[in-house]
């Protein structure tokens, strides 16, 4: 079987018994395989041809897969600051980038595998941690690319805990502080509390609306009347506007309604009515 050397002539010799010089590549007129020389193995070293198995090394090399030894690395390195370049993909110093304008850099994992870096766990649209770490730690601001748009959470997926700083949470404008005790400070606006507000199991007290009634507590009760046109049940009269708001006195006290409240009442005798000098004088409360 003739080979001929690719640093030198052509000539005829035996693979079985010719020893190819270290460094020499020759190739087999016959399989049309490139092989390699060391100097010592007569016919060299087969490199690739054929889809059969060649060595470069300790590395193995069958049809277009490569290996390495039995649980070593597989190790590509260049000279000097050369690149390693796969198909448009450059690993360079501690980056892997795509050379591709515009494109992304997608690793993928077969099946219902998932591509996992340095414990995080990538499988689909969930990332979630590989080890034993509690959590993903953000080492930054954590800011969407659009405002107003996504959300933190959803209505069937929400979370259990929020913990934040004791300094602000802004809401729309509106802040939220805590002084670190537990005690809650709302910005100097103020907060709106819907009708029916509680602090604890006591309601909260609203100030009456005109002007014989602004500087007393007062409870608002709507009067509902219907005109027996229809024939309503009570929650559904109860869910319409009421025809008339009567305010009743939120207290049970022993200053007199009309005191209170800033009026002036007159007593039979021609003296007036005070609040510092009424006390258990009261006339009615509603």
């Amino acid at each position: 079987m003739a080979f001929r050397k690719l640093v030198g002539s052509y000539k005829d010799y035996t693979l079985s018994t010719h020893i190819i010089e270290a460094g020499y590549l020759a190739v087999d007129v016959d399989t049309g395989s490139l092989r390699i020389g060391d100097g010592v193995t007569a016919g060299g070293t087969e490199v690739g041809g054929g889809g059969g198995s060649s060595s470069l090394g300790d590395l193995a090399a069958i049809g277009s897969t490569m290996t390495a030894p039995s649980n070593a690395d597989l190790t590509f390195k260049t000279a000097g600051t050369g690149d390693i370049v796969l198909n448009d993909i450059t690993i360079a110093d501690n980056a892997i980038k795509t050379n591709r304008t515009n494109d992304n850099l997608n690793l993928i994992a077969a099946g219902t595998g998932a591509v996992v870096v340095e414990g995080i766990k990538i499988q689909g649209t969930q990332l979630s941690t590989e080890d034993s770490s509690p959590g993903i730690e953000i080492a930054g601001n954590l800011i969407p690319s659009q405002n107003g748009v996504f959300q933190l959470g959803s209505a069937t997926r929400r979370w259990q805990t929020l913990y934040v700083a004791a300094e602000t949470i802004d809401l729309g404008g509106a802040t939220i502080k805590s002084d670190g005790t537990g005690n809650i400070e709302i910005a100097a606006s103020g907060a709106t509390l819907p009708t029916g507000s509680k602090v604890g199991t006591n309601g909260i007290s609203l100030t009456g609306s005109k002007a014989g009634t602004s500087l007393r507590p007062v409870q608002n009760v709507g009067l509902f009347v219907n005109d027996g046109s229809s024939t309503l049940t009570d929650a559904q009269l109860l869910a319409t506007t009421a025809s008339l708001t009567l305010e009743f006195n939120a207290t049970v006290e022993d200053v007199p309604v009309y005191t209170g409240a800033g009026q002036a009442f007159t007593l039979a005798n021609g003296t007036d009515l005070a609040s510092t000098t009424a006390a258990g004088i009261t006339l009615f409360q509603f």
